[in-house]
Parts: C-alpha cells; structure tokens; sequence
C-alpha cells in the first residue's frame, strides 16, 4: 500500500482485494459486504487498539477476528464453529500483502 493513499483510496483497494479472495475461495455467505466492510474498517484502525509494541501480524489478525465477532453480535451462534477463524485468517494474509506490496 502507498503511504500517500488517503484513508478512502486504502479502504476502496482493500475492499476489491477481498473480493477477489471472496470469489477464489468460493466463499458465498448471505451478506458478503458486512464482513469485507467491517474487516477493512478494522485494518485500517488497527493501530489505534494494539499498543505500539504489540503490533505485530498475528496480533493484527486478532484484532481483526475480534472485530468480525462483535460485528457478527447474536448471529455468531449460527455460524458453523470456526469459519470465522478461517475467515479472519484468509483475510489477514490477503491485507497483510497489501500492506507489504507497493504498487497498491
């Protein structure tokens, strides 16, 4: 990710990111654009949860599974145990890359 995109620019990128990996893994839940939304939100503002010392990939993907949880609220329990997991996991590795390449 360019250090120059604005917040608008990253989240627009990350959402289309997601998609993509929404459409390789066949991934086709009710709603799709409340996860993509809610994991884009949570990335972006990662750094305002974990400490400075703390913030490392696999704490950024808690953060981010965290927030999918409290997003998802009373209709977790009709989820099938440990697809969000899964989910957190497939979309920190697809952010992570982004964050890490330059030319997005």
């Amino acid at each position: 990710m360019s250090v120059r995109q604005s917040r608008e620019e990253r989240a627009v990128a990350l959402t289309a990111l997601l998609r993509e990996v929404q459409v390789a893994e066949y991934w086709q839940p009710h709603e799709p654009a409340g996860y993509i939304d809610t994991a884009v939100r949570r990335w972006i503002t990662s750094d305002r949860r974990i400490k400075p010392g703390k913030r490392t990939p696999e704490n950024r993907v808690r953060d981010l599974l965290r927030g999918l949880r409290e997003a998802q609220g009373d209709d977790l329990v009709y989820e099938e145990p440990g697809w969000l997991e899964h989910l957190a996991d497939r979309f920190g590795v697809a952010l992570l890359q982004a964050d890490a390449s330059p030319d997005r």
